[in-house]
Formats: structure tokens, C-alpha cells, sequence
């Protein structure tokens, strides 16, 4: 589903093949929005059908394609990375590198060199091709931090033909503050053989967060295809703001008929006409704020691609869609969303109205903050809370009373509509696992690091909403990993606040107390594996539980009815994809939906040790939570790229199901008193 990548062939225009997987986010996740993939697809007839390539099945994350015509053969050039997926390694079989294939990809061969001193090969961050079809490999660092940096050259593309630029590694390494050599993006001059830009990425590791983050730091020209490098000036607006997060949004791209116009990019789009000399800002993301005007360009640009045969028409590819413009040789372009039924909205999190009927809805979002939905269109518009958006609430019991967050638990209090307080500690995760206790007005959140810092430790907020404050309480464990899902259980005895909290390493505890002075047991199971906790759904009472992990690979769902007692694992016929939150229907355990990594899943009976999984909800989309209202038993949807879906959980069976032929039904007497005839 996560689309990286998309290439056509030079000889073929109805031959397409697309990457899958997200090696830039899966490399450290320090947010939900990566996607491990499956390989490369292949189209015959532009698109309208596509195969699995098999023999890419174990390409986890394709970074680029480029095909390159070499005597009338299309060659594939594939780079692929490894990455890691709440905490465990994929694609590590075939290694790192980059794949090259002379038969449409049926069979690959791996032919970039070793990293200097190792033996494994440099990952391509960005493959590019010079006018001519010379090759240009920008590397990305490999999950021990080996190889960025990296420039890489050949006019071949085989095995053993490759230049080796790696001068700026002491550079970098030499930096106290940006130690890290990251990755590196490429664009090719159109009119221009000799001429090549890079960009290259430099990063530290956060001391608090524990996340290895990167910016853009240099930008470099040669005028000899890579035998020379000359490092140009940077837009002069401070490092942080024209490339801040280098290792998800670096892009690049040359003016077709003049080698000395380019583009750089990170938040925003900076365009120089000198080779860098003097640079204009042509994009401003913050403009989202205020109703998107000629400059309006989404934050975090990934690709930035002129239309063939055109200086005027320009699209770039951000977080937020897809941005045109036909005024690209002024100084100034005017700039066009073109999201016209193409949805580019990634859901994290929602929360419904407890009113009955209500079409009120509100959900956090990858980049594109909060918004609230009553009933009108959703668009970006709506943002009643900016960042990314991660977890909120609308009270159960007070309904104008609703919470939102961003990054690291820092919240944002709303009555009737209206902000009425920022408050939150810097702690956590990025999108930081929380719930609210509706009935005593209390939040609670995870505040275990990626570093580990505060371990076992929760952020608890008491007095909302109109008087707020923070304080971090401690849970007795010995987990050593962040807390990866908070629930409060709806049945806390009056006054108190009783939780289930699991861990990123399949350990689950059920909190007493919490309000006060907290006491913890371990109900978990041996035989959980040793993953990420995604969803603890309580069902009837305390003793029916859920127990939901979003790792690929392991058992996913598990099912107690007794409180953790005995453990039976229910994942039966579901795909091996993440399982991402579980919801039981209201008037009975026995039924189930699952958000998952492939839509919504349902079974009506999950006392059976091999319950039936049936696919019901969104197709072919990410789901991330599942929210019910239980006054009408609407369940709405995050997902995580087509916005917000609601259906109604009505599946309610007391019986068998069979299957009955038409009759005609007398019921008498009526009325009746004690007995009734049929």
C-alpha cells in the first residue's frame, strides 16, 4: 500500500513500475506513518492492472526505480533498504543495495559496491540519471549509521564500475553538532550532461527523545559529472527552516534549459536562478493556516518534477498531495492544490460525539494537525489544532468538552468549541499513546522516551478542563521499552481511575488506583509475543479483554475472558499485517472488529478457538483506530490516507444463523398474557 516509488519505461509508455515500503521513516520510527511493503509492481497497460513482481517479494523498502535505455534493452535499477518495524529488522534478505535487471525483473543482480571497511553495500537513497544516462547514486545510511554521505557514479551500471565520492563523512563526522553523515537527494541538469546537484543531510541524535534526526546541510554542484564537487551557498534563512527534517523531506530539481536554475527544498521550496548566489523563497506552508493563498505549498516535499517539453509547468509532491503551477520560470509562481478526489489526509486517531445522531468527529493526522469535522466536507481547513496531530477525545459525559494533542504529549482543552488551554509535559513518544477518563475528568498518557528516559512512567492531567495540571506518576514494572497503548476501563469503580497499559515489548499490566497511588499487576501472557501492544479492548467487564499487537510475523489477537487469567489466541484466517486497534461490539464480547494494516475486519463469535475473520471495512487502506458511540453503535474510522469512514456495528446474533424459507406467521391470541402460539 505504501506507494515510494514510480518509474515508466523509456521504450515501453504503458510499462509502469512502482516501489513499495517507507525506508525513510521505517529506519527509525519515531512516528506511525511508515509502511513496510512487498516488493515492486509491474503494469502492461499503464496502469490499469498490476502484477507482484515475485522475484522483488523480499524488497522491503524500494527507496527509487530509474530505468536506464541501454541499446534498446530497459534496464531496472532498484534501490533497497532494510529498515526496522516496531523494533523488528525486515528486508535484511536480499542485503542493502542497488538491484539492476536486464529481463523486466525476473532475475536481479546487486552492483554497487561495499561501504569502505565493510561488507555490505552503500543503500541508494536517490538514483538519478545524467542527460547522457550516466548513473548517480545518492546513499542513505545503513541501520548501523554506516555509508551516508555517499555520492556514487558509473556510465555502466555493472558490478565493479562504480566512483566513489565521500568527502564530506570527515566533514560531518567533524561537526560537534551534526555528527551524522545522512542522506543524500540528487538532481540532473536536462540541458546539461556535466552538471549534477546533491544534496546532502547531517544528523545528531536527540539526547532527550532518543531519535536520530537529520537536516540539510550542504548543497553541491559538479561541472564534470562527479568528478569535482564545489559546495554552493545555502538559502539564507538558517539551516532549520530549509531542509529541518533532511531525512524525510529533501528534494531537488534543475531548470530543463538552464543548468544554473534549480530548486531545493524541504518545508518549503527555495529556487535560485545564479547557481545559488541569491535564492527566492516560492512557497510558504504556514499559509494552510490562513486559507492557503498563491504560495500555499504543503510542508515536507518529496519530489519536485517539471512536465517534459515545458519551463512553465511544474508539480511538486508534499505530505499534503499534489501542488502545480504553470507560472514556474517567474520569479514568483502561483501555486494550485490538485487534490481534487484524491485524498492525502493520514488519520492516526478519531474520537466520535457520545450525542446520538451526531455527525461530530475529531482525528489527529500525519502533518496535518487536528481537525474537526460537524457535518460539512472535511478539508485541511478545518484544522482546529496544528503539528501533527495524535490522540483526542470528546468526553463521554460532557460533550462540549474536547482534547486534542501533537507530538509529545502536549494538549490543547476546548469548551463548547473554543481553545481554552495549551498544557502538556515534553515527554513520550511522537504520536503518544494516551486515554481520558471521561467520568473524572482525568487524561493519561505514556511518558516513556525512545531514550528511555522517565521509564515507567505515566503523564496523568487531573482537573480538566478548566483547571489543569501535569504530573508524572510511576507504575511498578520492569519494562524497559516506552508504554505503546493506554486504556481506561470504563468499569473503575466511582472515583477511580483503573487502567490497561501495554508495552512496546508484549508485556500488558492493569493499573489500580490510578488517580491516587497506583497499583500495578501483570496480566499478560507468557505466550504473547515479544511486540508491540497496539490496542487493549475491554468488552462486558474488566474480565473480557482484547489484546491487539502491530507487528508483522507474530500472533496478533488475543482473547481473555476471565481478566488475564487464561489467554487464547484468536488470530486464525486474518493476513500476517499489524493489527492496529480492536473494538467489541456493545452488547456482546463475543463479536469483534479490528483495524488493521488492510481495512477493518469483523468475527461474530470469538468464544470459538478458530473465529472467523471477514473483511468489512475500507478496503486496501490502513486503518489506525476504531471508535464506537454506543448510543447508536456508529463506529468511525481513521484511516490512514482516505480521511474518516462510519459504519454501524449492528451484527448482533443471539443464535445460530440459518438459513429459513418463506412462511406465512399467525400469532395469537393478541394480546396474550402468559403464553403466546406461532
Amino acid at each position: 500500500i505504501a506507494i515510494s516509488s514510480i518509474a515508466t519505461d523509456p521504450n515501453d509508455p504503458n510499462i509502469f513500475y512502482v516501489g513499495t515500503g517507507e525506508a525513510q521513516t521505517a529506519f527509525t520510527i519515531y512516528r506511525e506513518s511508515s509502511g513496510v511493503g512487498v516488493g515492486i509492481f509491474k503494469s502492461l497497460d499503464a496502469g490499469q492492472t498490476w502484477e507482484l513482481i515475485p522475484s522483488t517479494e523480499t524488497f522491503k523498502y524500494v527507496t527509487d526505480i530509474s530505468i536506464r535505455d541501454e541499446n534498446g534493452i530497459s534496464v531496472i535499477y532498484a534501490g533497497v533498504a532494510s529498515g526496522f518495524y516496531h523494533n523488528s529488522e525486515h528486508g535484511s534478505t536480499p542485503s542493502n543495495g542497488l538491484f539492476r535487471s536486464v529481463d523486466g525483473g525476473v532475475n536481479w543482480d546487486q552492483v554497487l559496491p561495499n561501504i569502505e571497511g565493510l561488507d555490505v553495500p552503500y543503500i541508494p537513497a536517490d538514483i538519478e540519471l545524467g542527460a547522457d544516462g550516466t548513473i548517480y547514486v545518492g546513499s542513505m545510511r545503513t541501520l548501523d549509521y554506516e555509508g551516508g554521505a555517499t555520492i556514487l557514479i558509473s556510465e555502466q551500471g555493472t558490478e565493479n564500475n562504480w566512483t566513489i565520492y565521500n568527502d564530506y563523512i570527515d566533514i560531518i563526522e567533524g561537526n560537534p553538532d551534526r555528527y551524522i553523515p545522512g542522506r543524500v537527494m540528487l538532481a540532473a541538469s536536462p540541458s546539461n550532461e556535466n552538471v549534477v546537484y546533491a544534496l546532502i543531510a547531517a544528523g545528531w541524535i536527540n539526547g532527550y527523545t532518543g531519535f536520530k534526526s537529520s537536516e540539510g546541510r550542504y548543497i553541491l554542484r559538479t561541472d564534470d559529472k562527479g568528478n569535482n564537487w564545489e559546495s554552493l551557498p545555502l538559502p539564507n534563512v538558517g539551516a532549520y527552516f530549509w531542509a529541518s527534517i533532511g531525512w524525510h523531506a529533501l528534494a531537488g530539481c534543475v531548470h530543463p534549459t538552464n543548468e544554473d536554475a534549480f530548486y531545493v527544498s524541504g518545508l518549503d521550496v527555495y529556487k535560485s536562478t545564479n547557481v545559488g548566489q541569491d535564492y527566492f523563497k516560492i512557497s510558504d506552508w504556514t499559509q494552510m493556516y490562513y486559507g492557503g493563498l498563491d504560495t500555499y505549498v504543503h510542508g515536507d516535499i518529496h519530489k519536485i518534477v517539471y512536465k517534459p517539453g515545458s519551463v512553465d509547468e511544474l508539480i511538486i509532491v508534499t505530505d499534503g498531495g499534489v501542488f502545480y503551477t504553470n507560472s514556474a520560470d517567474e520569479d514568483y509562481p502561483i501555486w494550485q492544490e490538485r487534490n481534487h478526489y484524491y485524498g492525502s489526509l493520514q488519520f492516526y486517531t478519531c474520537d466520535i460525539s457520545p450525542d446520538e445522531g451526531a455527525d461530530v468527529y475529531v482525528g489527529g493526522l500525519q502533518d496535518n494537525g487536528t481537525l474537526y469535522y460537524t457535518g460539512e466536507p472535511l478539508d485541511i481547513y478545518d484544522m482546529i489544532h496544528g503539528g501533527d496531530g495524535a490522540y483526542c477525545f470528546i468526553d463521554k459525559d460532557e460533550s462540549n468538552i474536547m482534547i486534542t494533542s501533537y507530538y509529545y504529549n502536549r494538549y490543547r482543552i476546548f469548551v463548547d468549541g473554543s481553545p481554552i488551554i495549551d498544557i502538556g509535559q515534553y515527554s513520550g513518544t511522537f504520536i503518544n499513546p494516551a486515554d481520558y477518563d471521561s467520568k473524572e475528568n482525568i487524561l493519561y498518557g505514556n511518558a516513556v522516551t525512545f531514550a528511555n528516559d522517565l521509564a515507567n512512567q505515566l503523564l496523568r492531567m487531573p482537573g480538566l478542563p478548566s483547571s489543569p495540571y501535569e504530573e508524572f506518576i510511576t507504575i511498578t514494572t520492569d519494562v524497559n521499552t516506552s508504554f505503546s497503548h493506554v486504556a481506561v476501563s470504563p468499569y473503575s469503580t466511582e472515583g477511580t481511575s483503573t487502567l490497561f497499559v501495554g508495552s512496546e515489548s508484549g508485556r500488558l499490566f492493569k493499573v489500580e488506583n490510578a488517580q491516587a497511588v497506583p497499583e500495578t499487576i501483570e496480566i499478560g501472557s507468557s505466550d504473547f509475543p515479544n511486540a508491540y501492544i497496539s490496542c487493549v479492548a475491554v468488552g462486558g467487564s474488566e474480565d473480557s479483554l482484547l489484546v491487539a499487537f502491530s507487528n508483522y510475523g507474530v500472533s496478533s489477537v488475543w482473547q481473555t475472558y476471565d481478566g488475564g487469567s487464561t489467554w487464547s489466541e484468536k488470530e486464525s484466517n486474518l493476513p500476517d499485517i499489524p493489527i492496529r486497534w480492536a473494538i467489541y461490539h456493545p452488547e456482546t464480547s463475543k463479536q469483534a472488529m479490528l483495524a488493521t494494516e488492510l481495512g477493518v475486519w469483523y468475527s461474530d463469535d470469538l468464544t470459538v478457538d478458530s473465529p472467523e475473520w471477514i473483511p468489512v471495512g475500507p478496503s486496501n487502506v490502513r486503518v489506525d483506530m476504531l471508535k464506537i458511540r454506543e448510543s447508536d453503535n456508529t463506529v468511525l474510522a481513521a484511516t490512514h490516507g482516505r480521511g474518516l469512514a462510519t459504519t454501524t456495528f449492528d451484527r448482533l446474533y443471539t443464535g445460530i444463523e440459518t438459513n429459513i424459507a418463506k412462511a406465512d406467521v399467525k400469532v395469537f391470541p393478541n394480546p396474550a398474557q402468559d403464553y403466546v402460539n406461532i
